[in-house]
């Protein structure tokens, strides 16, 4: 695991830490500006024991997202707070070390390496989570942390100018209350930086992993995307669609060349985000494709707005 003492000399080297933050102004839904997101995601094969861990800054709009979800031996706890405060300063994808932090809270991400060429992604944080409850702002009355490190294998294709997807190896450590697990295995983790506003068109997205395959999935009216891998093939998805929310719902990828490849995805866990009024649904799944078992999530934003159905 990497040690945060030489990470913060490292930093102060190169120029690289933080400035002072500003008070928090807000996130204005529908405006463009400047935004940079870094997530880590795992689950065990059994969806007993995993984590969300999700930090997107604003720092042209003084603001720091955290959403942070920890699941332990069954047990889902929640944290989500939009109210940070942030730093005027911006990370690029081109840092040979970046650091994602959250003013006033105890909330992490570094990543060693540019985006492109990123050999480790550490992250911890420790704050207090509702219990088996979600879509409420701020702490709850349990205390819940993780910390950990992802080793990242290739880059995914065929995603957006700006986001960098990977499926690799972790390693972490979770607590809620006096419960405490270590867990290692196959998740995913991606970086985004961009300028035009976030949670403002409809969308649903998959993020999918197991020992024989990986498909990442996104589809919304003007855009559909993804990559589905199976180590002997590497596949640009043109088309993902997907059903409307129902405890099992079948989802079909189209690669590059015309081959369909179906699946189905069974809900096991679920929870809400608040945002701009309205609540970002995740799922917590297991799913299979071609007769291979995945984990994963599939969220939707705003899905009065989606085209869903197989065509």
């Amino acid at each position: 695991m990497l040690d945060r003492r030489q990470l913060s000399t490292s930093l102060l080297g190169l120029g690289l830490m933080p400035g002072v933050a500003g008070a928090a102004t807000g996130v204005v839904e529908g405006a463009a500006t400047w935004s940079e997101s870094v997530m880590a995601l795992y689950f065990d094969e059994s969806l007993r024991n995993g984590f969300s861990l999700r930090l997107s800054r604003y720092p042209e709009s003084g603001a720091t997202w955290v959403w942070c979800h920890v699941l332990v031996d069954g047990v889902l706890y929640a944290f989500t707070e939009r109210s940070l405060a942030c730093s005027t300063v911006r990370t690029t994808a081109t840092q040979a070390l970046a650091v994602y932090e959250a003013p006033g809270l105890d909330v992490r991400m570094t990543r060693v390496g540019s985006s492109a060429a990123m050999t480790a992604l550490s992250f911890s944080a420790s704050v207090r989570g509702h219990k088996a409850k979600s879509g409420v702002d701020g702490p709850g009355d349990t205390a819940i942390s993780v910390e950990g490190i992802f080793r990242p294998g290739p880059l995914r294709g065929n995603s957006p100018e700006g986001r960098f997807e990977r499926t690799g190896m972790f390693e972490a450590d979770l607590r809620a209350g006096p419960r405490r697990v270590f867990v290692s295995g196959m998740g995913k983790a991606h970086e985004q930086t961009q300028t035009n506003p976030r949670f403002f068109r409809p969308f649903t997205y998959a993020m999918l992993w197991g020992p024989g395959a990986s498909l990442i999935g996104m589809m919304s009216r003007d855009r559909r995307y993804g990559d589905y891998d199976t180590g002997e093939r590497d596949a640009a998805l043109t088309a993902f669609e997907i059903e409307a929310w129902a405890p099992t719902r079948r989802f079909v990828a189209v690669l590059e060349g015309g081959a369909r490849v179906a699946g189905s995805a069974d809900t096991v866990y679920s929870y809400n985000v608040p945002i701009f009024g309205q609540m970002w649904r995740g799922r917590i799944v297991r799913a299979q494709a071609e007769g291979k078992a995945m984990v994963g999530m599939i969220n939707d934003w705003r899905p009065e707005g989606q085209p869903y159905g197989l065509g």
